[in-house]
């Protein structure tokens, strides 16, 4: 898939001095040793969280408004660790566009693929869940190296000149890319086909949102993925990635599961998206170095702004989730 610019998308000069930067960064980093671009990674993330006091701000916070037990040491400890993760990452995904299949198979452990064939196989489309943990980048791209390719919902860069060079990295094995803005459409062909269609459920919906529990808040949440699990009785494949001490990435694909239906459709889009992102929650108690902390996830509240999120969900839908929401 090669993307085009519209007419009406010609590049600023931002856009040009940013693609400047990335074609100098790529021709440095893109080519270096593993192990040595994810040490730079890392040091850029510490010093991203010493020169950006607004997103260690943010770190903090959503960890102090999450229910995890941490004292002050461990939150300020954790943030430090999540710069440097992140930091890592996004430099690292220079070295991934330049990597050959077998430095993939070096670098990226995918694990668990039977729970992927084994809902493919069924020929009935399929929700592939995961969130912005560990290296969800790698997750499609170690996937596809290995002929798993899905359909991913994503939304194009802002930057003209970079957006064709994202979707061949994202594309570069045979996954496709459903572009955001219409998605609908394409979503329903791609079940229709028995593909997957791959969900991050961890971001903040703003008012399009249905409100779910999260970490011990409740968070406005996108329930398109619940909606089609619970209206076409669809089965869901979580899979999720996290660093490993010697430098490669783990890429696991957990059973799926089927989310209940009752024939009450507004209620079972709920609890499908609440299940959903229960699955995500229990990735991120495990270790929580590896989301997303940077992400403003509970800006959104229960009756406040305009036009007003949606109502939380009734007593009673909570109450039916098992084991019973906190």
């Amino acid at each position: 898939m090669i993307s085009t610019l519209a007419p009406n998308s010609r590049p600023s000069l931002r856009h040009r001095l940013e693609y400047g930067l990335f074609r100098l960064l790529d021709g440095v980093l893109g080519h270096l040793p593993w192990t040595t671009v994810q040490t730079l990674g890392e040091g850029a993330g510490s010093l991203f969280y010493l020169v950006d006091p607004r997103h260690r701000r943010v770190v903090r916070d959503n960890m102090r408004s999450a229910d995890l037990g941490l004292s002050e040491a461990e939150t300020r400890a954790l943030s430090r660790a999540c710069f440097r993760h992140f930091g890592a990452l996004f430099v690292s995904l220079l070295r991934l566009r330049h990597a050959t299949p077998e430095e993939l198979d070096r670098w990226i452990k995918v694990e668990g693929l039977e729970h992927f064939d084994a809902v493919q196989a069924a020929g009935k489309g399929f929700i592939q869940l995961t969130g912005h943990y560990g290296n969800w980048e790698a997750v499609a791209l170690a996937q596809s190296r290995h002929g798993r390719t899905i359909d991913a919902i994503g939304r194009e860069l802002d930057n003209p000149l970079l957006e064709p060079i994202s979707l061949a990295f994202r594309t570069r094995f045979g996954n496709r890319v459903i572009l955001k803005d219409g998605a609908m459409r394409d979503t329903l062909k791609a079940l229709k086909a028995g593909r997957g269609v791959g969900f991050l459920l961890d971001q903040d919906a703003l008012t399009s949102g249905v409100f779910v529990r999260f970490l011990g808040q409740w968070a406005s949440t996108f329930g398109t993925a619940g909606s089609l699990a619970a209206r076409y009785g669809l089965p869901v494949l979580p899979v999720f990635s996290w660093p490993n001490p010697d430098g490669t990435t783990t890429v696991r694909f957990e059973p799926a599961f089927q989310v209940p239906v009752t024939g009450d459709a507004a209620k079972d889009a709920w609890v499908a998206t609440q299940l959903m992102t229960a699955h995500i929650e229990a990735q991120i108690r495990r270790d929580p170095r590896w989301w997303f902390w940077m992400h403003r996830r509970f800006k959104t509240r229960p009756g406040t702004g305009h036009p007003l999120p949606a109502p939380l969900p009734p007593p009673e839908w909570v109450e039916s989730i098992q084991p019973p929401l906190a």
